[in-house]
């Protein structure tokens, strides 16, 4: 009799296993589910596909440089060959939506064992995350690395609350291997994990499986980044740095940068975590680790941002000194972290102050759950004024008033690159507007360059960088490509091997005095300027 009851529990479980985890899929969804390409997607997807179609804008020193991901490419790359990119964005973000849902239930039912909290917690993660970071991490959107790794991360966690620190190992290196620097720092973290539970955490010579495990899974994602400086000078080496960190990306890497704001929420964030802690005990005195473990693992990350800050603060005057430490996201996983913590720190809690006190608690549980649905929601409608992709939201110009004008440059972006795409050779190379990201996903050819797509190797960062001063001076905000004249345009063109040139004329008073040829000759879109121009430069045959 005992046998048929378990039976019947474990598949109940296992359906509200599959149950929770297809809820939260339908979420992260409905949170992140917009056009492709997304955030980063163009700049990751277009980097697999060449690693598996070098013919594929060929010559585009950005896909040439050297691959810092390549477990990443290996794993979605190939889908390039059978697919469409937007296809492969959708089948993508279906995987990686779909391990990252079911690895927060597991997680979540971890820490809170009650059908469908996961769902609540779900959401204050996104709802935290979105709203309380501090470097501008987040968890779920497009299709890339860090999406798979976090996944792993959160398998890894939901395994060390239930104290099975071999397996916690071993998932923390597949995180390390997509991703060397999510994987990397959640392993220190999980060291400090280990640290915090005391007399209670296992002997290393109980996890010396795991950990060479979780060692050799994570050379493929560690050896590619180690490598990224070889063959360069410390020169070249420290100016990339400085170019990285102060210059490109000091909105992820540079705290003192951030905006004053949104220290304030997550220091906001963090009270109610430590607050949530102190009142909800671990049960550790009782022979339970309970919540300790995740508590030491958000304590660990907090400790790795505390010494990007002192780092940050220490060597304000000595940039060259700081910058080649503060290249490696030292928020990003806190980001991270703090709101997963926190949301499921008051999950725990509302389910012990309902066993105390019924009513309140339930009451707790109906006012943290609208408070979520809310907030969820307000992010959704604010996403759903605006359907172009995100890549296109991030870099092409728009008009918080003008709606319709919005759309209608982003409509003319796609149809001139739609153009480019039919009508000019595969090889051909373009100098494109400063202002966009998306040129190579929709015109499936190569640039000269692209402020989004960063070379992660030393040598070519400095050389990426050197071809946006030439290419984007600053009075080329104001004027556009035509700024720089016709002659000019020409030199550049054959300095860096370009054919083609796309001027923006939404930001250009004048035409080029060059051979155009979109809008063609004789279109109804040729009689009037056009947003987006495309004019031959030659040396090749049109």
């Amino acid at each position: 009799m005992s046998q048929v009851v378990a039976a019947s529990s474990e598949r109940e479980s296992r359906w509200t296993t599959i149950a929770e985890t297809g809820l939260i899929l339908l979420v992260f969804f409905l949170y992140a589910g917009w056009p492709p390409p997304s955030v980063n997607e163009a700049h990751y997807l277009a980097k697999a596909k060449h690693y598996w179609q070098p013919d594929w804008c060929a010559g585009d020193r950005f896909l040439t440089s050297a691959d810092a991901h390549l477990v990443f490419y290996w794993t979605f790359g190939w889908l390039t060959r059978l697919a469409p990119l937007a296809a492969v964005a959708w089948i993508g973000r279906a995987i990686t939506w779909g391990l990252l849902a079911w690895s927060w239930q597991r997680l979540s039912w971890a820490i809170v064992p009650r059908r469908f909290v996961s769902l609540w917690t779900a959401g204050g993660l996104l709802l935290f995350n979105g709203r309380f970071h501090l470097a501008g991490e987040w968890v779920v959107g497009g299709v890339e690395a860090k999406g798979i790794s976090y996944a792993f991360v959160f398998f890894a966690l939901g395994a060390l609350v239930r104290q099975r620190w071999n397996a916690a190992w071993i998932l923390l290196g597949l995180a390390t291997m997509f991703h060397p620097l999510v994987g990397g720092w959640s392993l220190v973290a999980a060291g400090c994990a280990w640290l915090s539970c005391g007399k209670l955490r296992p002997p290393l010579s109980q996890m010396r499986f795991g950990l060479a495990a979780a060692l050799i899974l994570a050379l493929p994602g560690l050896i590619p980044a180690l490598l990224l400086n070889r063959g360069v000078s410390p020169d070249v080496a420290l100016q990339a740095d400085l170019i990285y960190v102060y210059r490109r990306l000091s909105h992820h890497l540079v705290v003192h940068r951030f905006p004053h704001a949104f220290m304030a929420r997550y220091a906001l964030l963090l009270g109610v975590w430590l607050t949530v802690c102190f009142v909800t005990p671990c049960r550790a005195c009782r022979g339970e680790l309970g919540q300790r473990p995740l508590r030491g693992f958000v304590a660990g990350s907090l400790l790795i941002a505390a010494m990007g800050i002192l780092i940050d603060q220490a060597l304000l005057q000595r940039l060259d000194l700081a910058a080649p430490l503060l290249k490696y996201y030292w928020y990003r996983l806190a980001d991270v972290m703090l709101p997963a913590g926190a949301a499921l720190a008051l999950a725990r809690w509302m389910t012990d102050l309902e066993a105390r006190r019924p009513a309140v608690g339930q009451a707790a549980f109906i006012l943290g759950g609208l408070l979520v649905v809310a907030g969820v929601g307000q992010i959704n409608y604010e996403q759903r004024q605006d359907l172009r992709p995100l890549a296109d939201i991030q870099s092409l110009p728009s008009w918080p008033n003008r709606p319709q004008e919005t759309r209608q440059v982003y409509d003319q972006w796609r149809e001139a690159c739609r153009w480019i795409a039919v009508h000019t050779p595969r090889d051909a190379c373009f100098i494109t507007p400063r202002m966009q990201e998306t040129f190579k996903w929709y015109a499936q050819r190569s640039e000269v360059c692209c402020w989004k797509d960063v070379p992660q190797d030393a040598g070519e960062l400095v050389a990426w960088w050197q071809r946006l001063r030439d290419l984007y001076p600053r009075r080329l905000m104001a004027g556009g490509l035509a700024a720089h004249g016709e002659p000019r345009l020409r030199e550049l063109a054959n300095q860096y091997g370009a054919q083609y040139i796309v001027s923006d004329r939404w930001l250009s008073q004048r035409p080029l005095n060059l051979v155009r040829v979109y809008p063609p000759p004789g279109s109804p879109e040729a009689t009037s300027p056009a947003p987006f121009e495309v004019y031959w430069v030659g040396p090749r045959s049109r």
